[in-house]
């Protein structure tokens, strides 16, 4: 099978996640994938193979050379629930010639507005018909990862053990859940999950959640004086109070509060915040300032407000490290196929955030794809070409090395 028609089979399956489930899998269709690519491993004569059918896991190992590290390679099953996953309609657009993109009557991509198609010109494009997202995000790093199991079957190749994982409700910030160390457990991995060849991330957000409670006092608004407390205004108040760093005012290394969700009246409100930063001093600062605000006025309105705040996942620099020894080779190994590596934070979190935090080292890889969690996604069928053969020069150059 090739790389195109294993990308069509996978983005053909539902594997939306589903934000309200607590628990893994969240959706049916991510077991259906699962299940297939257990089927395709199986034919492949994968040495070891693992399905934990509880919790949707699929574990697979190439066993190697014991005294070569073993390399560890993770994509996640579902897709994001932020645009529809079901029935995906690709569209193949050979030799694209730098123009808009029309997918239906009213949806285009443009150029003008999605810079990064100018550096696919001449290659092959695949879209959805603009009424779903498409599902590069992330079976591209699964169709890329499977290619390069089957690459590394069919050749006798020395490499060390390669361990494979593919992980469900990543996009909610589940994948990671129930994953098993005892199982994975390679030497150092990669999550292929990231979007521009060459694309290589070892920088995330530190993140936390924020749920703010206010109890009001209801009153009649003709007799209120002195009596009423406002909830939904007390709400409003604590957002003003904040400073205007926001998703849509930054970029790079900023960090920001993102008001997900507000609700209530008179009576009772809630607020739900995302907390980012990537500096772990001023990502702590953040989480002080809601505190602070929240004691400040408290003073005021009789302790009617409550806040919680728990931490998600943690910048994985944090771990590895500027220097570290292995993003310098995945870079040489990158460049070694005359690709530029790009080195880009992560405004966000992988799977990877919370591998490296339990221990093992791992970056973010680009699969290929853009316009994540979107109707306007699209891959370019030659750069998931190029992505394979830097999981195969990666692997090529940690074969070089032994372990002390």
């Amino acid at each position: 099978m090739n790389l195109l028609e294993r990308f069509l089979k996978y983005i053909s399956i539902n594997t939306s996640s589903d934000p309200l489930k607590k628990d893994t899998p969240s959706t049916k269709g991510q077991l259906e994938l699962a299940k297939i690519l257990i089927k395709e491993l199986n034919d492949m004569q994968v040495d070891e193979i693992i399905f934990d059918n509880e919790h949707c896991y699929v574990y697979a190992k190439i066993n190697g050379d014991k005294n070569i590290p073993s390399i560890g390679f993770v994509s996640h099953l579902d897709t994001s629930p932020d645009a529809s996953g079901e029935n995906v309609k690709p569209n193949i657009k050979p030799n694209y010639d730098g123009k808009d993109i029309i997918l239906n009557n009213s949806v285009i991509i443009k150029p003008t507005e999605y810079e990064d198609l100018k550096n696919h010109i001449g290659k092959t494009l695949i879209t959805s018909d603009g009424t779903t997202l498409l599902g590069a995000d992330d079976k591209a790093g699964i169709a890329e990862i499977m290619q390069m199991i089957e690459i590394i079957k069919n050749e006798n190749t020395n490499h060390g053990d390669i361990f494979i994982c593919f992980t469900p409700d990543e996009e909610i910030g589940l994948g990671t859940l129930h994953l098993n160390y005892d199982i994975f457990k390679p030497d150092f991995a990669f999550t292929v999950d990231g979007s521009n060849l060459g694309e290589i991330s070892y920088e995330n957000f530190n993140a936390a959640t924020a749920i703010i409670e206010i109890k009001g006092n209801s009153t009649h608004t003709g007799s209120a004086k002195d009596k009423m407390i406002n909830a939904a205004r007390i709400a409003i108040l604590i957002n003003s109070l904040l400073p205007n760093e926001i998703p849509e005012n930054t970029e790079g290394y900023e960090g920001f509060f993102h008001l997900e969700k507000i609700e209530g009246d008179t009576s009772s409100a809630k607020l739900e915040y995302l907390i980012r930063d990537f500096d772990k001093d001023k990502f702590n600062n953040r989480k002080k300032l809601l505190f602070s605000i929240v004691n400040e006025l408290n003073k005021k309105y009789h302790n009617c407000i409550n806040i919680n705040i728990k931490d998600t996942y943690y910048n994985m620099k944090n771990t590895i490290g500027e220097n570290s020894l292995i993003i310098e080779q995945t870079k040489e190994a990158i460049q070694e196929l005359n690709i530029k590596p790009l080195v880009y934070p992560i405004r966000g979190g992988t799977d990877g955030a919370e591998i490296t935090n339990h221990g093992i080292i791992c970056p973010n890889i680009g699969a290929g794809g853009h316009n994540f969690h979107s109707i306007y996604e699209y891959v370019a069928l030659e750069d998931m070409e190029k992505v394979v053969e830097i999981l195969l020069s990666i692997i090529k150059k940690f074969s070089k090395q032994k372990i002390k």
